[in-house]
């Protein structure tokens, strides 16, 4: 089971509205009653901003139970043999881990029509002189008369986004699984399909169901 677990970590290191998340997952029967005093997460499978934003936010927010950002525990600067991925782990003094691994992340964009703003505007202009002459009045002059109009054309589209990652939750000493289950962010519009949405959004209910698991002391 340990040898899992560290092969899991290997692959990895070397070798708006807003957006909705849902999580279904499932927790191991012989682990019922386990609880985790410290939990270092991994995130996986995304590039290293993203990564270091999940595990950041995720560590934030399983507060006040002790969190370590993986990133921090193996830096990805090379890559680490199983010995040393096992020192440390267990040098962190964490006994539970939290792996997020991305593996699907789909944007669409579509077009759904045009919008049009037309607009039109007039002026007049006249000069000339006027004469009286009696009862009878003379004008002599010039005018004349502008008119313009212009269109402008906005295309409107479309925009959706949806990712999925896999969850896995381990005793870090004998590498088994206590929890595992799937996660599923979506969102519509601009606004809320961007990596700053999706990440706060999966972040707040993967911590949210593995507090309410009663996976931590």
């Amino acid at each position: 089971m340990r040898r899992a677990l560290i092969g899991l970590i290997l692959v990895y290191f070397g070798g708006s509205g807003c957006a909705t998340s849902k999580v279904t997952a499932f927790r191991d029967p012989v682990y019922a009653n386990a609880q985790f005093s410290k939990v270092i997460v991994f995130g996986r499978g995304m590039h290293l901003e993203a990564a270091t934003e999940v595990e950041r936010q995720l560590c934030r927010k399983l507060a006040p139970t002790p969190c370590v950002p993986g990133t921090s525990v193996l830096p990805p600067t090379r890559a680490y043999s199983a010995d040393e991925v096992n020192e440390r782990l267990a040098y962190s003094g964490a006994d539970g881990v939290l792996i997020v691994s991305l593996v699907a992340d789909a944007a669409d964009t579509r077009y759904v029509g045009t919008l049009t703003n037309s607009s039109a505007s007039a002026t007049g202009t006249s000069s000339g002189t006027a004469n009286l002459y009696g009862n009878t009045a003379y004008w002599r002059g010039t005018s004349s008369a502008y008119a313009s109009s212009s269109t402008v054309s906005t295309p409107v589209y479309n925009y959706s986004r949806e990712a999925r990652a896999l969850l896995a939750f381990y005793e870090r000493r004998n590498g088994s699984m206590v929890w595992s289950g799937e996660l599923r962010t979506s969102g519509k519009g601009i606004l809320s399909v961007s990596d700053g949405q999706f990440i706060r959004s999966a972040t707040s209910k993967i911590a949210s169901d593995v507090k309410a698991a009663r996976l931590l002391r």
